[in-house]
């Protein structure tokens, strides 16, 4: 498990893995959000270096609002979707792009929550690019702290077609992913991983296993320990 830390951060994961020219891409992961960070958090980014915003997935947190989330295709944004809620669980969120007819799709917990074309489709998406996890690249490689990602990724899976609703399904409930058109397995040693950025061994976190009062605890004690040497207690984070 990656453990990314609040904003503003220059922690990222690289993947140590080549990119074909792709025909559709489907990405996969269990994504727990900071419930105190507000703003736009980068799941993970996919640049290449004749266009930098090839394919990226981002998160809106507002207050106690829902999470929002929207694909940013080649440069153009998808409108914002309701995800999930702003609970500080872990979700399973999937994100997909066919290229010659731009049709997009993001599902959450195995439900899809939004789906569209995109009407600059394009001939497929780029190889040879850099795909990062926590970081919204403004140039190749590059950072912007300020959209970085601040929760915890794992289990982050990749197929080079269209995952259909049973499929995703089928993942969410078996914590499984499907064999087929899978190219890109998570695991440790496919990661370059920046030395500060804190990993953590621990089982995949299913549907209805819910991480979230752990995660509110953990918070609680740090903002405890960060307030010793003040007069006063500093608010804690509330759990929900």
């Amino acid at each position: 498990m990656l453990e990314f830390p609040v904003r503003p951060h220059r922690k990222s994961a690289r993947l140590r893995h080549k990119f074909p020219n792709m025909e559709a891409l489907t990405v996969c992961a269990h994504l727990q959000l900071d419930p105190t960070c507000h703003g736009l958090s980068t799941v993970f980014s996919y640049a290449i270096k004749s266009f930098i915003k090839e394919f990226q997935l981002q998160a809106r947190i507002t207050g106690n609002e829902p999470v929002q989330l929207a694909l940013l295709v080649h440069g153009s944004n998808t409108t914002y979707v309701t995800g999930f809620p702003n609970d500080a669980s872990w979700h399973f969120v999937c994100a997909s792009l066919v290229a010659n007819s731009g049709k997009w799709g993001i599902w959450v917990d195995g439900t899809v929550v939004g789906s569209g074309n995109f009407f600059n489709s394009l001939n497929y998406i780029g190889g040879d690019g850099l795909f990062m996890i926590g970081q919204d690249q403004e140039t190749y490689g590059g950072y912007n702290s300020g959209k970085a990602l601040c929760g915890n990724v794992t289990q982050l899976y990749m197929w080079d077609r269209l995952l259909v609703d049973a499929e995703i399904q089928s993942m969410e409930k078996v914590c499984s992913p499907v064999p087929s058109g899978l190219f890109f397995k998570w695991n440790e040693s496919a990661l370059e991983i920046e030395t500060s950025l804190q990993t953590r061994r621990r089982n995949s976190p299913c549907q209805g296993r819910d991480g979230g009062r752990w995660y509110c605890a953990l918070k609680s004690l740090s903002y405890i320990f960060h307030s010793s040497t003040n007069a006063k207690l500093q608010i804690q984070p509330s759990c929900h």
